[in-house]
């Protein structure tokens, strides 16, 4: 008798054992998606491997094989076992990661209900202000219908409005909306032909680099390098030449890229080049995501180009993965299994035999230090092609603003040049890595801040559609008139992309505005329309949070504003000098990419910073010194590893005696000192959506205590209650 071992569509640890049928034992292989019984109901699970080992127990057979062809390489398995391993994930869950819902539920020709607005705008106003104060989650649901401007998918609509169905549905009971039984249909993503566009002449620096990469292409062989090039020095240019290499050579690549908006971008430059590519993002329909992930499995796409979790792509020929601006923190997963796609990347390459080539002006600091020691090759592009000039910086300090002013947030100084630069006919760029209108409402009389119901945090006013919302669990609410505790008027305080988009039209009426966040950027194609208008100069002045800051190449934009340097510089994180230089350098980056020229103005209360003033000298490599200095004294990575376990649960109490329980378990095994665990403490934001926060975090010089650690929490008995344990390998953040 044969027998598979399968991984379960669950979060459990472990692979479970069924024998294989009669029928099926040509079919079952690794792979291949089955259906199985457990804890009698019928689940799905992924066969990672047959054998003919009777287990000592009694077996269920399987009991359906979902479809004939593999979905996952043995490389790929092999790829999900690491994974699990380095971030204490299920095997399960990890294989669920690497697919598209609409793959792994089998959606091909599947139905899907679609949500559609049934009466007409007024009423749906009306319903939406009945509903504010009874029902916020159907409110919130219906409004982001009517923003979308089109008629959305139920799943997509309960993600964005971070609820489940039921909301929905009493909506469509109520007849406000209705919810449409349709074939999910991809439409076809480059009905547009694009004119093909001839490698370009390369300078010195350029082709020394490209040829560093195409040996290493040649040879057949896993190699690591990191382009590091300030920005204009052409980075994209030897990309594209590599990928024709690649392709020339029968293979395919993986071109990974942080911001969804740049994917519109991105894309029309590779399509120049490349007849064959295809896309992975989140903004795809299920549709869509199907039809391009199965392209890629034929073999039917050279090129992929896709956020994050595009590193999962189903290439049978890979030869080289790309990671763009690799020191995004948007390559790291934040929902289980919490991946680095820098990591899995590297992982994927070695397993494959396959290149890895990361890009960045500002690398992260465990990329630089991993060249300086010899682990993967820096290759240097220090000049901006056409030898073009860093635009002039300048520093407006905001401490020396008179008290009392009105306008806090742009400067006369900037002012000034944007009304010089428009009167040119030349654009603007304003970034402030926070969105909203005011970032906070506190009341005149006692100074108790508006907080989230459900979350230690402030709400922030966002006045078009004149509510106040907490950005980490979706609650809205309108303004109140006065406090509660003291009866008096609340003030807005702070200020965000909305309130600056707000001013520079009142300061300049004439000025066309434009603003790029996670507000504005909601509808489809919305990133498309936006940096459409801005290239063709329909738009000039564009107002944007960090999906501005990188990327962007437009050689009319002649002065770049940073509204506030400070605001990542005071975020309780040990990242957070790495976080300001790198988005300083990369905006600062957008202004001079022409013989125009350039200036970039920064106002900051902390203009004495390191990370500001190397930020606008571009001096990543002094800046890299400072910070790589200091991380080696306090064993922080690149020269240690991190875990971090929150531990959270509605009740504080029970959260905080779990923590507590989690602590004193450890304590025994951290004795050798190999481990240093830090806390249990209430986390910076102690409480979000209901759930009180506390945390552990473990420190170590050696991967092997990290390792070690997680595999002691993810044993753990489980805490009694609803009090549950997340575990963030390597985190990103400490919030």
């Amino acid at each position: 008798m044969q027998f598979a071992d399968v991984a379960l569509h669950l979060p459990l640890d472990q692979t479970f054992t069924y024998a294989i049928p009669q029928g099926l034992r040509s079919a079952i292989v690794p792979g291949v998606r089955v259906r199985v019984s457990f804890q009698n109901r019928v689940v799905g699970a992924t066969c990672v491997t047959t054998h003919d080992r009777a287990p000592s127990f009694a077996v269920k057979p399987l009991l359906a094989l979902v479809e004939p062809k593999p979905l996952f390489t043995p490389t790929m398995l092999r790829l999900a076992r690491w994974i699990a391993r380095r971030y204490g994930a299920a095997i399960g869950e990890t294989l669920d990661a690497a697919l598209p819902f609409a793959v792994r539920s089998g959606g091909q020709g599947r139905s899907i209900l679609v949500v559609e607005p049934l009466a007409d705008r007024a009423a749906l106003d009306t319903a939406m202000t009945e509903l504010e104060g009874k029902q916020p989650k159907q409110a919130r649901a219906l409004r982001l219908l009517l923003e979308a401007g089109e008629p959305l998918e139920l799943r997509e609509l309960c993600a964005r409005a971070k609820t489940g169905e039921s909301p929905i549905r009493t909506l469509a009971k109520h007849e406000l909306v209705k919810l449409v039984k349709t074939a999910a249909k991809p439409k076809d993503m480059f009905s547009e032909p694009i004119p093909h566009e001839p490698d370009k002449t390369l300078t010195t620096a350029q082709t020394l680099v490209l040829g560093a990469v195409l040996d290493a292409i040649a040879t057949g062989r896993h190699r690591e390098f990191l382009l590091f090039g300030v920005t204009g020095s052409g980075k994209t240019e030897v990309y594209l030449q590599a990928l024709s290499e690649v392709v020339r050579r029968g293979q395919q690549a993986i071109v990974l890229v942080p911001e969804i908006a740049l994917t519109p971008q991105t894309v029309a430059r590779f399509r120049a080049r490349f007849r064959r590519v295809a896309v992975l993002h989140s903004h795809l329909t299920d549709a869509e995501r199907h039809q391009q992930w199965r392209a890629i499995q034929r073999g039917e796409a050279d090129v992929i180009i896709g956020a994050r979790s595009a590193v999962f792509a189903p290439t049978p020929r890979l030869g080289l993965v790309i990671l763009d601006e690799e020191h995004e923190s948007t390559f790291k997963q934040q929902n289980s299994p919490r991946y680095h796609a820098r990591d899995v990347a590297r992982t994927r390459c070695r397993f494959e035999r396959a290149v890895l080539l990361l890009g960045s002006a500002t690398p992260a600091l465990e990329s630089y230090q991993r060249a300086l020691s010899g682990r993967s090759t820096v290759l240097k592009l220090k000049e901006r092609v056409g030898g073009g000039a860093f635009p002039d910086t300048i520093v407006a300090d905001l401490n020396q603003v008179v008290p009392g002013t009105r306008v806090r947030f742009l400067s006369d100084r900037l002012r000034a040049l944007m009304d010089h630069v428009l009167a040119r006919g030349e654009q603007v760029i304003l970034f402030l890595n926070r969105r909203g209108f005011a970032t906070g409402a506190w009341c005149n009389a006692c100074g108790v801040p508006l907080k989230c119901p459900h979350c230690d945090i402030a709400l922030v006013f966002h006045r078009r559609i004149g509510r106040v919302l907490c950005h980490y669990c979706g609650h809205e609410q309108r303004l109140p008139e006065t406090c509660a505790t003291c009866q008096k008027p609340f003030r807005l305080s702070g200020f965000g992309t909305e309130r600056v988009e707000d001013e520079v039209r009142n300061f300049f009426p004439r000025a066309r505005v434009a603003r790029m966040d996670s507000d504005t950027m909601k509808a489809r194609g919305a990133h498309e329309a936006v940096l459409t208008a801005f290239r063709e100069r329909k738009v000039d002045v564009l107002v944007g949070t960090q999906m501005i800051a990188k990327g962007l190449d437009f050689p009319d934009v002649t002065l770049v504003g940073v509204v506030s340097a400070d605001t990542t510089l005071m975020i309780p994180d040990y990242r957070a000098a790495e976080r300001t230089f790198s988005l300083l350098a990369q905006v600062a980056g957008r202004a001079g990419r022409s013989d125009k020229g350039g200036i970039v103005l920064v106002q900051t209360r902390n203009p004495d910073h390191f990370a500001v003033r190397l930020a606008l000298l571009h001096d990543f490599e002094t800046f890299a010194r400072y910070e790589l200095d200091a991380r080696r004294k306090d064993g922080y990575p690149p020269f240690g590893h991190l875990a971090r376990v929150v531990i959270q649960g509605p009740i504080e109490a029970d959260a905080e005696r779990a923590a507590a329980q989690l602590r004193d378990g450890l304590g025994e095994w951290c004795a050798d000192d190999t481990v240093e665990i830090l806390g249990p403490a209430p986390a910076p934001i102690a409480k979000i959506n209901e759930q009180y926060r506390f945390h552990v975090i473990a420190k170590s010089r050696h991967r092997s205590g990290i390792t070690r650690f997680v595999r002691v929490v993810r044993t753990w008995p489980r805490p009694p209650g609803q009090v549950r344990v997340l575990l963030d390998v390597d985190p990103w953040g400490m919030l």
